[in-house]
């Protein structure tokens, strides 16, 4: 428990994402998402012309390098959002522990669209970051400004900018991202990703993947993988949907793996996580 609570407090916090993203490594950047748009690419949502309302619930577990489960905190987002063909928004709420640290983060997002195939969007989020064991906070303002481009019905592209201006979050980080769907049951997505702050760009270089299958109808199965270099770490997400109109609940598993760093005095770690949500579009 002590090397796992004193590594931590050297390493950033996961940022929040969605059940969905968790099941394909983390990828997503060039889809088209309604809740999503409010923790990655804010730019998906104006592609959407209904409402929603998101709930979900994380229960990871953080393992050391023997295997020993050092804590098992409860992760939730909620996500009211609206899409509408001129300017669609959303609200979303996050609460998050990991090792000794706690996050709060209330976020803002607005898209609207450039032309009939492509959108821009931007977010802002009000973070307050908590030290358990010391008790210090920090309070911070983040901004991400994403743009999503559908080539065609099949084929999306996007561009994001998180933490555009370098705030307290520490946070810096621009993507790209590619996504083709095939013959409507089978669709590849991919991401490439860096710290444009870093000293060595290719030191801080992200690489996702991730495939989704769709069968009988209204079921989707997803698989995804990542490695990103600046954090250290690698992994891997799967995950079952059941899609309806008005009704969806999704369920991942995703699992991270930390490499050891003699200069922060840090272990080697492991994180997995299980993922539920369920939203109501209406």
């Amino acid at each position: 428990m002590t090397s796992f609570m004193t590594t931590s407090a050297h390493a950033k916090m996961h940022e929040f994402e969605t059940t969905h993203l968790k099941s394909a490594g983390s990828t997503g950047v060039a889809g088209i998402f309604m809740e999503e748009s409010a923790f990655l690419n804010p730019a998906s949502l104006a592609f959407f012309n209904q409402g929603s309302a998101y709930f979900q619930r994380d229960m990871p577990e953080y393992k050391d390098a023997a295997g020993n489960v050092v804590q098992k905190p409860k992760n939730t987002g909620v996500v009211l959002a609206d899409g509408n063909p001129s300017l669609s928004g959303s609200l979303s709420y996050v609460h998050q522990e990991e090792g000794v640290m706690k996050r709060s983060r209330w976020g803002l997002s607005t898209s609207s669209p450039l032309s009939k195939q492509s959108a821009f969007g931007a977010s802002i989020r009000k973070t307050k970051d908590e030290n358990t064991i010391s008790g210090d906070k920090i309070d911070y303002y983040q901004t991400v400004f994403g743009v999503t481009h559908a080539i065609d019905a099949q084929t999306s592209l996007g561009i994001v900018a998180y933490d555009a201006f370098d705030s307290k979050g520490d946070a810096t980080k621009a993507y790209v991202g590619f996504q083709r769907a095939f013959v409507d049951y089978v669709t590849l997505s991919f991401d490439l990703g860096a710290n444009w702050k870093a000293e060595e760009i290719s030191d801080s270089l992200l690489y996702r993947g991730a495939v989704q299958v769709r069968v009988l109808n209204d079921f989707y199965l997803r698989f995804g993988a990542f490695k990103d270099k600046e954090r250290e770490e690698k992994g891997n997400g799967m995950g079952l949907a059941w899609i309806q109109p008005k009704l969806a609940f999704e369920f991942a598993l995703k699992n991270t793996k930390q490499d050891p760093n003699p200069v922060l005095a840090r272990a080697e770690s492991k994180i997995k996580e299980a993922s539920f949500s369920v939203s109501l579009r209406f």
